[in-house]
């Protein structure tokens, strides 16, 4: 299959140990983010700026940059809050293009993650081990960095086959703004398009390359998919926020969506494998494929 975009990325598959019970917010994305950045801030400026500022200014201009980075949470804790002495909790961090140069003091900001804590009373939880998800190898176990050289891979694309139909489950608030405002309702192109635009800036931006003209093509066959069944709503959700000293509001759509139209087969930049933007698995139903899409998290996923 020809391919439609490339980017060389790094995934990082994180376990943090609980220090003692813990209630944690319901998405974790969030929080994640924040203890990360904390501990960065403290270990390399530098790096905390590139990763989670890189010549933003919402502030000033409102400008904001797509981040190089994604951060996918672990669903031990939708819905569950409660986080048992002991217990772990699992997450991927990939880093994109040249955020992968940052590895040595993202991994030193886990280490020292203990020291700032999670949620509202500011939880202490320890770093128990790294692995690099491609290869399955440790990067960092029991107090020690294993691997001095970091193997980073190409992220994926493919086109499915025999699928008429895909369906969208989307597990945690899903942010998409219009004029303004948040899109309630959800087409197939519109989805198509932000995941493109997110990919073309990420390329543009760290390293790697887009073909802008078969994107076009992507946009045009997806506007050709149709919704046959919408289940969303908003979820409502508001944290606080260090960097602006005062909450913000994290809600977005959650639920589910149905498309249907063999144009789904065709648009292969919704589906950019198991690492990426949504970890996806297959039904089949009626002797058709349905794509089973899980899509998740805000500014932290390619969506």
């Amino acid at each position: 299959m020809q391919k439609h975009f490339e980017i060389n990325y790094l995934s990082l598959r994180v376990s943090l140990i609980s220090q003692q019970q813990a209630e944690l917010p319901p998405y974790l994305g969030s929080t994640l983010r924040g203890v990360i950045g904390q501990s960065l801030l403290q270990t390399d400026k530098d790096a905390c700026a590139f990763l989670y500022r890189n010549g933003e200014d919402t502030v000033r201009t409102g400008q904001v940059v797509v981040k190089p980075y994604m951060i996918i949470p672990p669903d031990i804790c939708m819905p569950k809050t409660v986080v048992e002495q002991g217990e772990s909790i699992d997450f991927e961090v990939l880093l994109f293009g040249s955020a992968v140069e940052y590895v040595p003091s993202l991994i030193l900001a886990l280490e020292n993650i203990h020291r700032f804590g999670m949620g509202a009373r500011r939880y202490p939880f320890r770093l128990s081990n790294i692995i690099n998800s491609q290869t399955q190898r440790f990067i960092w176990r029991k107090g020690k960095r294993l691997i001095s050289d970091i193997e980073t891979a190409v992220l994926s694309c493919h086109e499915l086959q025999n699928v008429t139909g895909v369906i969208i489950k989307i597990r945690t608030p899903l942010r998409i703004r219009h004029g303004g405002r948040l899109v309630q309702k959800i087409s197939f192109q519109t989805l198509i398009r932000n995941i493109t635009n997110r990919i073309i800036s990420i390329t543009e931006r760290y390293g790697g390359w887009t073909d802008r003209n078969e994107a076009e093509k992507v946009l045009a066959l997806a506007a050709e998919v149709r919704t046959v069944r919408e289940e969303l709503r908003v979820e409502r959700m508001e944290r606080y926020s260090n960097r602006i000293n005062g909450k913000m509001d994290f809600g977005g759509m959650t639920g589910e969506v149905e498309y249907e139209g063999g144009a789904v087969a065709v648009c292969p930049m919704a589906v950019c494998g198991t690492d990426s933007a949504c970890r996806t698995k297959y039904d089949i139903r009626n002797g058709k494929d349905r794509g089973v899409l899980y899509i998740g998290r805000l500014q932290e996923r390619c969506l």
